[in-house]
């Protein structure tokens, strides 16, 4: 070594050994090192001219979706014809019609807002009577875990799942190389 040996070589050796995988001590002490031992090197001139030439045309362009729908000249056709014929629609419609139309249209909102209403209420109703389903069921399964020989039987397997776990945890411990 060509500089003063303060052990910091040793120091980072022990805190990666000992330490946590990622350990931020550790990678201060290899920061230093490799400030020290390790020589810096720049890339070559023309480096990025040669890798961007390398790539194929339009590299950098966003990739287009597969089907965009906002780009496709039939539904830019459709709306531009919807825009034309509503706007045809509303210079033709004398204003004794305009009465009987916006009656009918706020009839129309108000039926679709009732429909709306009554098939959110049908699914409350769905969602309470499958609470009070679950909740039956739980109980049901709730007194026949605590009555008789049941509960001996999901301590055993409780204490059997228990030490499967601790042994495997044991066997299969996290180590460097495989992270």
């Amino acid at each position: 070594m060509s500089h003063r040996d303060d052990d910091t070589l040793a120091k980072w050796l022990d805190a990666e050994l000992n330490g946590a995988p990622d350990d931020p001590a550790a990678d201060r002490l290899f920061a230093s090192l490799a400030s020290v031992h390790l020589t810096r090197f720049d890339a070559p001139a023309g480096l990025s001219a040669r890798i961007v030439a390398a790539l194929p045309a339009g590299a950098f362009l966003p990739a287009r979706p597969a089907f965009d729908w906002a780009a496709s000249r039939l539904v830019r056709l459709t709306l531009l014809a919807a825009v034309v014929l509503l706007g045809l629609a509303l210079a033709l419609v004398s204003p004794r019609q305009l009465l009987p139309l916006a009656a009918d249209a706020t009839a129309l909102a108000a039926r679709l807002l009732h429909d709306g209403l009554a098939s959110l209420g049908a699914a409350v109703g769905v969602w309470k009577a499958s609470l009070d389903l679950f909740a039956a069921l739980g109980q049901a399964a709730a007194v026949t875990v605590t009555t008789g020989f049941m509960p001996l039987l999901v301590a055993a397997n409780l204490a059997v799942a228990t030490a499967a776990f601790v042994g495997l945890k044991r066997l299969l411990t996290p180590r460097e190389e495989c992270f």
